[in-house]
């Protein structure tokens, strides 16, 4: 149970990253903006490569290393999650 915790909520993460780079990359696309994307779609094909190896790995040979490279693109942005929902609680006052 718990091995599959430890797999699928780093996956879970990563997959929120995927999408919140997609609707970054459309949001532009639809205002035709003049910032140009390409690095950013890049970065988000390779991290759905990144998740894809990570199944790869997770139903055949190594499934502890599936894991572990699931946990290195998920810590920062699990971080980065937390810090941004305790900005949204308690509201700090920047002055």
């Amino acid at each position: 149970m718990f091995k599959n915790l430890f797999f699928y909520l780093p996956i879970t993460v990563d997959v929120i990253g995927i999408l919140v780079a997609l609707y970054f990359i459309f949001d532009d696309l639809s205002r035709n903006s003049s910032s140009k994307n390409g690095p950013l779609l890049l970065v988000t094909l390779l991290m759905g490569a990144w998740i894809g190896l990570c199944f790869y790995l997770r139903t055949t040979k190594a499934p502890a290393m599936g894991t572990v490279l699931a946990w290195i693109p998920a810590t920062p942005l699990l971080l980065y999650g937390v810090f941004i929902l305790l900005f949204m609680i308690l509201k700090p006052d920047m002055k």
